[in-house]
């Protein structure tokens, strides 16, 4: 992970790579990435890595060229902070410093007004969507901020969700079909209802057609689930209710004592994991009850429906530490502190059956898709407790797949992985999630970031296209590289080279958005 403590400079006018290898001459458009950039706003500092201020990170390929550029993400938190020379808005894991412009009676009310919507942040650092024509950057309040896709530059005020759908909050990994159309997932606190997750619908990708499209309780009123991302087949859509929760009272105490969201975090190691299984035909609840030992996870693969079972494919870590994992505190430790905590991610399948289980005996195993070793079996309540199958024994997280696969039967799932320390990710890996033979990409002294499949023009094979990633330098922080490889043996195929203004950052998620395309997808 690279950290940077210093003043951070854009490279805002794009600056040409020294391309080694063969680019493909199909391979043009731009390679779009964001994440944590500034730690530090004038002498305070972020205490956590998804605090720190967006910075949008491109790459544009055209005629067996690339260029590089970086902008901030000039959200209202970025300008306060940095008119303020101070954090003065407050971020997951980071309490807001009192803004010295302030006097001292309007300190106390701000401190002490009600918790709404208003005061979340719009540094919205974690990825980015484009569908048409637009770009936006994402996070997981209910902020998001356009972006202008050809210089990375901020267009005009921020977005508030709600004022569209009923939402507090939505995932950064929403799902993309290919006529444009979006879904999302996002949590409600209403009053009424108590906290409530709801599906919410996109049309061509605009929010001014935004709906929701089903809607389901929490199972716990006063600690809805966390969660980053959901599943989605051609019939259902898939939410993992974990017990890595946020206690509503400490939200709303936290609220008023200016405490970040990260303090109400709880993990309940004794509750079970339910997946909540909604059918997109209807928007209704499948009343089965599906369960798991306990687990977290931030990203699916992919999911999909095959002769009666829902099988899921997930990245998942059974120590529910691991949002601690990324506090800068733990991140600068020396690998070999034994007080450091670690992320240790594995890619896993379960499989829920979907048809027979009202008839189905208790103690029988309903899992019974061939060459599969998941387990589920039926309870004495009625319910379905799944056991997963190892797709791969050692760390894989930040997993990307073909995404005309997604929702589908698909043989293949790119992530990354470490060599030891476990929060420096330095190889690329392919999975076959069928045999379970593996491909690695590695090179020394270098970290990667997460896969970006790229079908080729009229692809005949899943795996027929290239991988993109980016390289970074342990040891020269100005060193910024794009990668592509063979998406079939993980070979690298050429790398374009930059020496940017200033420290390149580690980035979150991305996207590619072909030139030629007119609706584009993950």
């Amino acid at each position: 992970m690279i950290l940077c403590h210093v003043t951070l400079q854009e490279t805002a006018d794009p600056v040409e790579g020294q391309v080694t290898g063969t680019l493909p001459p199909w391979l043009e458009g731009r390679v779009t990435r964001n994440g944590p950039g500034k730690l530090h706003v004038g002498g305070t500092p972020y205490r956590h890595l998804f605090d720190a201020l967006a910075m949008l990170h491109q790459f544009h390929i055209a005629n067996s060229r690339v260029t590089y550029r970086s902008r901030f993400l000039k959200s209202d938190s970025f300008k306060k902070n940095m008119n303020a020379n101070r954090i003065v808005v407050t971020e997951f894991g980071t309490a807001a410093y009192p803004d010295p412009c302030m006097t001292l009676f309007k300190r106390f009310k701000n401190t002490f007004t009600v918790p709404t919507t208003k005061k979340m942040t719009d540094n919205c650092l974690v990825s980015v969507c484009q569908v048409k024509d637009e770009m936006f950057a994402l996070t997981e309040t209910c902020y998001t901020r356009r972006v202008d896709p050809e210089n990375l530059e901020t267009l005009g005020d921020k977005i508030m969700l709600t004022k569209y759908v009923a939402v507090n909050m939505a995932t950064a990994h929403p799902h993309i079909e290919e006529d444009g159309t979006v879904y999302n997932m996002g949590s409600s606190f209403s009053a009424v209802k108590g906290p409530c997750y709801n599906v919410i619908k996109m049309s061509e990708g605009s929010l001014e057609k935004a709906k929701v499209v089903a809607s389901i309780s929490c199972q716990w009123r006063l600690y809805p689930s966390y969660y980053h991302s959901f599943a989605m087949t051609e019939c259902y859509w898939v939410l993992v209710e974990q017990p890595l929760v946020m206690s509503a009272c400490k939200l709303v105490k936290g609220a008023f004592a200016n405490q970040p969201p990260f303090d109400a975090l709880k993990w309940l190691p004794d509750k079970k994991v339910k997946f909540r299984v909604i059918e997109r035909a209807t928007g209704n609840l499948v009343q089965t009850l599906y369960t798991a030992d306990a687990f977290v996870i931030f990203h699916h693969v992919n999911a999909w429906e095959s002769q009666g079972h829902l099988v899921l494919d997930l990245c998942a870590t059974d120590d529910g530490e691991v949002v601690k994992m990324l506090c800068i505190s733990n991140l600068e430790k020396n690998p070999g502190d034994s007080s450091r905590i670690l992320f240790r991610s594995y890619l896993r399948r379960y499989v829920l059956p979907m048809t027979g289980v009202s008839k189905a005996t208790p103690g029988e195993n309903l899992a019974k898709l061939e060459g599969i070793a998941c387990k589920a079996m039926k309870q004495e309540d009625g319910s379905v407790h799944c056991t997963y199958q190892s797709l791969y024994s050692e760390f894989f997280d930040m997993p990307r797949i073909n995404y005309k696969m997604n929702g589908k039967p698909y043989r293949y799932a790119y992530g990354v992985s470490t060599k030891g320390n476990d929060l420096v990710f330095e190889m690329l890996i392919k999975v076959d999630v069928m045999t379970g033979q593996t491909w690695k990409f590695e090179s020394e002294n270098f970290v990667v970031a997460e896969p970006i499949f790229v079908e080729a023009p009229d692809a005949t094979d899943e795996d027929q296209g290239v991988i993109l990633s980016t390289l970074l330098r342990k040891r020269d922080p100005r060193y910024v590289a794009l990668l592509v490889l063979s998406a079939r043996d993980m070979s690298e195929i050429a790398r374009a080279e930059f020496e940017a203004n200033d420290v390149v950052t580690s980035t979150f998620h991305g996207q590619f958005v072909a030139a030629h395309e007119n609706s584009h997808t993950y």
